[in-house]
């Protein structure tokens, strides 16, 4: 997700070949962990761990930099980014970064 959301939103005239291919690989990505989360409320378990909040680091940025309505097309993984946002001390990736924001092209 990083490198595509990049792309995608801060660089004036992506390859549109290779944001296909990223795109088709963030697709078998996000499928993989939409059943994933269909069964459990966080990566290994029951418990929030390391896990969560490596994951949720990639995943918790606007939809119109990601260019992925999570809600929509991936509500368990949505349900998931709700529950990991619900605990003590989250803050989202924009809250924690300081200075001035990038240029979107998106």
């Amino acid at each position: 997700m990083p490198t595509y959301r990049f792309l995608r939103a801060f660089t004036p005239s992506p390859d549109p070949s290779v944001l296909a291919f990223m795109r088709k690989r963030l697709d078998d990505f996000l499928g993989i962990i939409e059943r994933h989360f269909q069964d459990r409320p966080f990566v290994a378990g029951s418990l929030p761990t390391i896990a969560d909040l490596s994951m949720i680091a990639y995943l918790s940025f606007p939809s119109d930099e990601s260019g992925y309505d999570l809600a929509a097309r991936h509500p368990a993984v949505h349900a998931w980014l709700g529950r990991v946002a619900s605990l003590p001390g989250w803050r989202a990736p924009y809250d924690l970064l300081p200075g001035k924001r990038l240029r979107k092209y998106v």
